[in-house]
């Protein structure tokens, strides 16, 4: 036993960052269940079998996943050249996928000897170790998400490294079996085309000339800062739009599509927040693909024939049913001191009428200065009522006795045209107290960046998602819901199968016309994220380089 210890010890301190043991779901008995059976000497092992074994034991829980596929194969090699080989390209291509190749020690990894049993042994763990961090990284993530950002309440589905490793050792194309670990959504694919592009065009020189800041740039307006834009929009457009100092119609329609393709409103005006998103680089928007890709990484899992879609940065909600999008509606999301947290439930019901039942920060921070300055001041339909259920008249309290830590009351506002929810809200029961719904103030829909609500997700086309999500279980769904609707009275509507919803804020993406779609980072978020994926090791290999 003592030869197996020294081989695992000597690797321990060479090789601590590919440490395997952290980040993957094993039962807290795997260790002592694997070290238990391969301990049994069930089968003549040769000296170098049994030392790997030993070794394998001695790594406890780090060695566990290794100990068990290993055992299965007798304690012989699985790390041939063939396989050797692919692993080290795959590694050093990690920066293809925005992932950082020096986490994977390749150098390290190649001049390995493989001369003597100590060396050998040395060697095969440290590929295997080697391949399963890659492994993971790859298919769900370099990062847990909620480290880089708190409202990032996203659990990535971690492969299983013992099935990975398993997986490795049977295959007959190990280049193949690698490849495949990495997401195939068509999202991630576009990404790293996108990915390609941008390094290209950061080495060609980027787009030139920023437009200077200044007052918002209409048609007819002149100036130097026009020429500017006409150059920088056809470096981007690889159009020659001309130098200009006029803003004509055509430069106002290229603005439109420009616009169109960063999330803002299609009024070929170039105002600050136009001025902005022409004056992002493609170093700027490498970063956010780098970001969207992790993204992607996380969501690498069967998301279901049909599932609702919110994107937070695009302030969108899509219904999708088998890869088709069968609703697509704009949404206000959380306003930045109420920001919308990321993370994925399943829709169960509808409330139909519903009643709010106001959030206490809300009934303390907004609405009882109210009260203190008028009693009578929320109206109607606002029901002012102790914890018990009892209904108050207001008018006969004095609140400014009260403040935010000793408030007594809750208060609720009955079902109607002017209720915060509108006439419909999706319930996903969630933590956070987050759903879409319904909303009386229809004109912020009209806003290029909308983030206004208290945290939830407000619809602009609430009825015709409704409609279709009752489509599954009714035979005039658009009857049904306004039968619902006309009673006047709240009603809980059932979803006979759950759908599941993902918010997520996807702030960069390639559209199905192959147009690379950026929005702004509204909430810091990609920023955030960005700063994790620089502390574990990813770069900008083509501004560094």
């Amino acid at each position: 036993m003592m030869f197996g210890k020294a081989v695992f010890l000597g690797l321990t301190m060479a090789a601590s960052p590919l440490a395997i043991g952290a980040g993957f779901a094993t039962s807290p008995n795997a260790a002592v269940t694997a070290a238990s059976s391969i301990v049994a000497p069930d089968r003549v092992l040769s000296e170098e079998q049994a030392a790997m074994r030993d070794a394998l034991v001695a790594g406890g829980d780090a060695l566990a996943p290794l100990a068990r596929v290993y055992e299965v194969h007798d304690f012989q090699p699985i790390w041939d050249d063939g396989k050797s080989e692919a692993l080290l390209a795959s590694l050093w291509g990690a920066g293809d996928h925005g992932l950082p190749v020096a986490r994977y020690r390749v150098e390290r990894l190649a001049g390995m000897a493989a001369e003597g049993t100590d060396a050998r042994i040395a060697r095969e763990i440290a590929f295997s170790r080697a391949f399963l961090r890659y492994a993971r990284d790859v298919n769900s993530g370099l990062l847990e998400p909620r480290s880089a950002d708190r409202d990032i309440v996203v659990s990535p589905k971690r492969p299983d490294p013992v099935a990975l490793l398993e997986g490795l050792a049977d295959t007959p194309d190990a280049a193949d079996y690698i490849a495949a670990l990495a997401p195939g959504h068509k999202d991630y694919e576009n990404l790293l085309a996108e990915k390609k592009r941008l390094e290209a065009l950061i080495a060609a020189g980027g787009w030139g000339e920023a437009v200077a800041n200044g007052p918002t740039l209409r048609q007819g307006d002149t100036g130097p800062r026009v020429t500017q834009m006409r150059t920088r929009l056809g470096a981007m457009d690889g159009v020659d739009y001309g130098t200009e100092p006029t803003f004509d119609l055509a430069l106002a329609d290229a603005v439109k599509a420009f616009q169109l393709r960063h999330g803002l409103n299609d009024d070929g005006v170039a105002g600050p927040k136009t001025i902005e998103a022409l004056n992002a680089t493609p170093t700027d928007r490498l970063k956010q693909v780098l970001v969207n890709l992790e993204r992607q990484r996380w969501l690498n899992y069967d998301r279901g024939d049909r599932h609702i879609y919110v994107n937070q940065a695009d302030f969108t909600v899509q219904l999708i049913d088998h890869g088709k999008v069968t609703l697509h509606s704009r949404v206000v999301i959380g306003k930045n001191r109420h920001r919308t947290q990321e993370f994925n439930d399943e829709m169960t019901h509808m409330v139909v009428n519903p009643t709010w039942h106001v959030p206490r920060s809300i009934a303390t921070e907004e609405m009882l200065p109210k009260l203190q300055r008028n009693p009578n001041a929320l109206g109607g339909s606002m029901q002012v009522m102790t914890r018990s259920g009892t209904r108050i008249n207001p008018a006969l309290v004095d609140f400014n006795q009260f403040n935010a830590s000793n408030f007594p009351f809750i208060v609720k506002q009955l079902p109607g045209g002017g209720n915060a929810l509108g006439r419909v809200k999706f319930m996903f029961p969630n933590k956070f107290s987050i759903y879409l719904h319904d909303t009386p103030t229809k004109s912020l829909f009209a806003k290029d960046t909308r983030a206004y609500s208290h945290g939830c997700v407000r619809v602009q086309k609430p009825f015709e998602l409704a409609e279709l999500l009752l489509a599954p279980q009714s035979d005039d769904p658009a009857a049904t819901f306004r039968r619902h609707l006309d009673s006047g009275s709240e009603r809980y509507v059932n979803l006979e199968t759950p759908v599941p919803v993902y918010l997520t804020y996807q702030s960069a993406w390639v559209d199905g016309f192959g147009v690379p779609q950026y929005r702004a980072d509204i909430y810091g978020r990609d920023g955030r994220v960005f700063d994790a994926l620089s502390k574990a090791g990813v770069t900008l290999a083509a501004v560094e380089g």
